[in-house]
């Protein structure tokens, strides 16, 4: 019988410090959380042993499971040819983060795969980061812009088993699903509305997302992770994963009554 995924938070949707965002997460539901390590107060390379084994009590007080550790670089991601040495740096550190905290699942963005002028970097960042997965034995997932069709096979001929891919549907709205079998390893939701080459992020159900579509694929690939509620724009978050949750729940509920 398949599983429910479990709904997460991502942590960055709250424009506050860690700790309020840890409070706001768990006051306001959610059990479970996804933390980005590219902030100022979570980057793992300043977040030295008497802070990690704060954190790991200050969630247990808050009965709150963090599951998912980022690398979320903007723009080109790992593959940042002027930072690319740095981040790589960053990535070992985050991977070291979610061993120590016990954090099932760490990411990183990359992008360029698909770029022709970018794609040799790209592809040698991505070999680095299936040496880290594998040297940290912990799964990896990449979240790159280009479709996951294209990326998963580049995924499988490196031959790492721990490296994945991660969706993010800000990336995949108006355009055809076809998902690995086993290969995705986190699932970032939120809504967006495509208008020429702009994109604007909206309420749940009311932009170009299938989610029905993808919680159907997602169930047909096995796929046994967590769903990652966010909003990355100014607004209401509070309110806006709030309703992303409850909307998100409604059609998991639609799909297990069918």
């Amino acid at each position: 019988m398949p599983v429910t995924p479990r709904l997460a938070a991502w942590l960055d949707s709250y424009p506050q410090e860690l700790k309020a965002a840890l409070r706001t997460a768990a006051r306001t539901g959610f059990a479970c959380i996804a933390a980005n390590t590219n902030r100022k107060d979570f980057d793992p390379r300043d977040f030295g042993e008497s802070a990690r084994r704060h954190l790991r009590r200050y969630l247990r007080d808050l009965g709150l499971t963090l599951d998912q550790v980022v690398a979320a670089f903007p723009g080109a991601g790992l593959a940042d040819p002027s930072r690319a040495d740095e981040r790589v740096a960053q990535l070992r550190q985050t991977l070291q983060l979610a061993a120590d905290l016990g954090v099932p699942t760490a990411g990183v963005t990359l992008a360029g795969l698909g770029d022709e002028r970018r794609r040799d970097l790209a592809a040698e960042m991505l070999a680095l980061a299936a040496e880290l997965a594998e040297g940290f034995e912990k799964p990896l997932a990449v979240f790159s812009t280009d479709p996951p069709e294209d990326v998963a096979p580049r995924l499988r001929r490196l031959g790492s088993p721990r490296l994945k891919l991660g969706l993010d549907t800000a990336a995949l709205a108006g355009a055809g699903l076809h998902l690995p079998p086993g290969l995705v390893a986190a699932v970032h939701l939120r809504d967006v509305r495509r208008m020429g080459q702009t994109m604007e992020e909206v309420p749940f159900g009311q932009g170009d997302v299938d989610f029905a579509a993808l919680l159907g694929g997602l169930a047909e690939s096995e796929y046994a992770g967590t769903l990652t509620i966010r909003r990355d724009v100014a607004g209401r978050p509070v309110d806006a994963l709030r309703q992303g949750r409850e909307y998100v729940e409604a059609l998991l509920g639609r799909a297990g009554g069918r």
